[in-house]
């Protein structure tokens, strides 16, 4: 593109009167109105949101939209493709929203009730303005917007885009058309407001899934940890848009992302309200198993669509916006996690001082817990701090391990010789032996590598 194609915009007065931008002395000859798919036009526009604008300030508008006696649904959803489209227009067959578009925005929607919150009577003109041999120029668009909210008109305002075409507009043109626009009252500007600040509060409010943002210790904890859950749940609205559209695999992804919320969250419990984390965990828990039912399915799961998960949403988004941190919300996010991974650490230390291979259940149950309680500390930093991955990576090693060492530990609690043949309970019996050996020596491996393993756990620490 050359110089003179840079495109200028320029605020005009609703009312102003633009002359005729000709001047053949600089090689503006003529000015005329474009026609064909050009022609200008007027479109009456309707936005849906929720009250409190929650789609628009996730980027997505939701519309129903009128050309010339038409009627048309449109869907615009900036930043957020390739999960879902760019834009979106489907014509109006009958008054209600189709499905597909009221499927597309439910994970922004959630629970509440979608319904009007603006009307935009919207004109656009374009002007070609042209050189002595008929050349195309320039092109000036023209656009006025008129807004109704609750029947009343909040704003109104008129936009002019100039853009230069092929290289043709000189700088002297340049120069002299600004000079004129400004004569009507005219400001050029850098950009044009967005819709959004057009609308005005709600629409102007932070948006309830932002993109990733850094995160830092010298973060206070309620700033680090809400930027963590906002990332997470980020992720998991586009995983939930996947699972929507039949992706093939979304609905492992998607519960992945659950599975990795809970987890956050787990590795926050010292910290959180334990109330408020527990019930949260458990609907996160719920969500996970319904998804486990339909990794391989390309079909939506029902239960995405009912007022549970829907709520589940609503409180994430809550929880992102305002974790329950109590006090320590103020402090400084990295000495406070630190001390958590260390206290976890030491947990976890102390659940295998003495262990012994024909120890109870219950204590490697205990060891079990507190291997995957730093696993879960560990995740909210593992990002962040090197020393804090390798820790992570060592501590789920460990964990997988003291699964194994519990191989026979559901059978000990369930198994029921009593309704069994003689041959069944034999049978049970062989079967339940070699469990139980595979768990003996899972134990004792264990136990043989535990000495290197907390030395080299107790380096890690240091280094945090």
């Amino acid at each position: 593109m050359g110089e003179t194609d840079e495109v200028r915009f320029f605020e005009v007065p609703w009312h102003a009167q633009v002359g005729r931008l000709v001047n053949p002395e600089l090689g503006l000859r003529s000015v005329a109105l474009r026609g064909g798919e050009n022609a200008p036009y007027d479109l009456d526009v309707t936005a849906l949101d929720a009250p409190d604008h929650r789609l628009v300030r996730a980027g997505i508008w939701l519309a129903h939209r009128v050309l010339d006696g038409r009627g048309e649904w449109y869907l615009a959803a900036e930043g957020w493709e390739p999960h879902l489209p760019a834009e979106t227009i489907q014509q109006m067959g009958h008054a209600d929203l189709p499905d597909e578009l009221a499927d597309l925005v439910r994970p922004f929607r959630r629970g509440a009730a979608l319904g009007p919150v603006a009307a935009l009577a919207y004109r656009r003109e374009e002007y070609a303005l042209r050189g002595p041999d008929t050349a195309l120029v320039a092109v000036l668009r023209n656009e006025q917007v008129q807004i109704r909210t609750g029947g009343v008109t909040t704003a109104r305002y008129r936009q002019l885009t100039l853009r230069g075409q092929h290289g043709r507009l000189t700088g002297r043109q340049v120069a002299w058309l600004t000079g004129t626009l400004s004569a009507v009252g005219a400001i050029r500007v850098a950009e044009f407001p967005s819709l959004a600040q057009r609308l005005g509060a709600p629409a102007t409010g932070l948006s309830d899934l932002p993109g990733p943002r850094s995160r830092s210790a010298e973060d206070s904890l309620e700033s680090y940890v809400a930027s963590l859950l906002t990332a997470r749940l980020r992720r998991l609205t586009q995983a939930d848009l996947a699972v929507r559209a039949g992706q093939p695999g979304a609905a492992s992804e998607l519960m992945a992302e659950l599975v990795a919320v809970r987890s956050h969250l787990l590795g926050l419990v010292p910290l959180l309200d334990p109330g408020w984390v527990g019930d949260l965990v458990g609907e996160l828990e719920w969500a996970s198993r319904f998804l486990s039912d339909h990794t391989e399915l390309t079909a939506r799961p029902a239960e995405l669509s009912g007022e549970r998960y829907l709520r589940l949403l609503d409180r994430l988004v809550q929880a992102g916006r305002a974790p329950a941190l109590g006090d320590s919300g103020t402090e400084p996010a990295g000495p406070v996690l630190t001390a958590t991974l260390r206290r976890r650490l030491r947990d976890l230390r102390l659940s295998l001082k003495g262990i012994r291979a024909e120890g109870p259940d219950l204590v490697w149950l205990q060891a079990l817990q507190a291997a995957e309680r730093l696993v879960d500390c560990c995740g909210v930093q593992a990002d962040q701090v090197r020393a804090v991955k390798q820790l992570r990576r060592r501590a789920s090693r460990l964990a997988a391990a003291l699964a194994d060492c519990l191989e026979a530990h559901h059978e000990r609690a369930t198994i029921d010789l009593a309704p069994m043949t003689p041959q069944q309970a034999f049978e049970a019996g062989r079967a339940y032996e070699r469990v139980a050996m595979a768990e003996h020596d899972a134990r004792l491996d264990v136990i043989d590598e535990w000495p290197e393993l907390e030395r080299r756990l107790r380096r890690l620490g240091k280094e945090l």
